[in-house]
Order: C-alpha cells, then sequence, then structure tokens
C-alpha cells in the first residue's frame, strides 16, 4: 500500500473518530437541553401552583375575615336594636342569617375557585411536561425565547427608571 493510501486511510480514521465524538457530542447537549427544559417547566409549574395556593389561602383568608368582620358588625348592630326594640327581633335575625349565608357562599366560591385553579394549573403542568419529552427541540427553543424576552423586557424596564 502506498503512503498516500495510508495517509487516506488514516485521515478517514481520523474522521470517523471526530463524527462520533460530535455526534455524542451533539446527543448529551440535546440531552441537557430536554432536562433543562423539563427542569424549568416543572419550576415554573410548581411556582404557579405555590402562587395558586397563596391565592387560595389569602382569599380564604379574606373570607373568614369579611364573614368575622360581617358577624361582628351584625352583632353589635343586632345588640344595639334589641335594646332600642324587641320588636325587631325577627328583622334582625332575619338579616343576620343572610349575612351568615353570604358569608358562607362567599368561602365556597373562594374554595371552588381554588380547587379549579389547582386543576388547571396540574392539568397545564402536565401537558407541559408532555410538550417537553415529545417535542424537547422545540421546548428549548421556546424556553431560550422567553427567556430572551423575559431579560429584555427586565433590562428595558431597568434603563426606564433610570
Amino acid at each position: 500500500m502506498s503512503q498516500a493510501a495510508k495517509d487516506t486511510k488514516d485521515t478517514m480514521e481520523d474522521l470517523k473518530s471526530t463524527a462520533k465524538e460530535l455526534a455524542g457530542d451533539a446527543k448529551e447537549a440535546v440531552n441537557d437541553a430536554v432536562s433543562s427544559a423539563k427542569s424549568t417547566a416543572h419550576k415554573v409549574a410548581d411556582a404557579a401552583e405555590d402562587m395558586a395556593d397563596d391565592l387560595a389561602d389569602k382569599a380564604k383568608d379574606t373570607a373568614r375575615s369579611a364573614r368575622r368582620t360581617a358577624s361582628e358588625a351584625i352583632d353589635s348592630t343586632g345588640r344595639h336594636l334589641r335594646n332600642a326594640d324587641d320588636e325587631v327581633n325577627p328583622l334582625i335575625d332575619n338579616l343576620a342569617n343572610r349575612a351568615q349565608d353570604l358569608a358562607e357562599r362567599s368561602i365556597n366560591f373562594w374554595a371552588d375557585n381554588s380547587h379549579r385553579a389547582r386543576r388547571q394549573i396540574n392539568t397545564a403542568t402536565d401537558a407541559t411536561t408532555k410538550y417537553v419529552s415529545e417535542q424537547p427541540g422545540k421546548s428549548v427553543l421556546i424556553a431560550a425565547a422567553t427567556g430572551a424576552a423575559l431579560a429584555t423586557a427586565f433590562f428595558l424596564g431597568r434603563s426606564r427608571k433610570k
């Protein structure tokens, strides 16, 4: 075999080895990107779920506070009215029952909305995770574009403040 043929063969083997290394590096980069996208999706979903939980807790606290305040106001008003005229008792009781009913409906409303929001967030989380698993390339591009948009908005907002 001539020297040129040996050199060509060595060059071909080097090219094959380099191509294998590049393919391995590309596969590793894609796996890292998919893992990063999944992690980001989980973080976003967890943050959204935490926000929904906080919102639900605040709504419940607000409803409880409103109920307590309404109850105290009704109790106070009831005492004053009973002292003034015992004939008004049926009306006061009716108003108190209506206020109590309204407070209970408000609490139930906020609890139902909280539960509904949690379900929607969980559904969105599952859909996002499924999409990331099925479309890792697109997911990485979407995550990168979203990050770039958020960073741009952040820096534009900061530059306007100065």
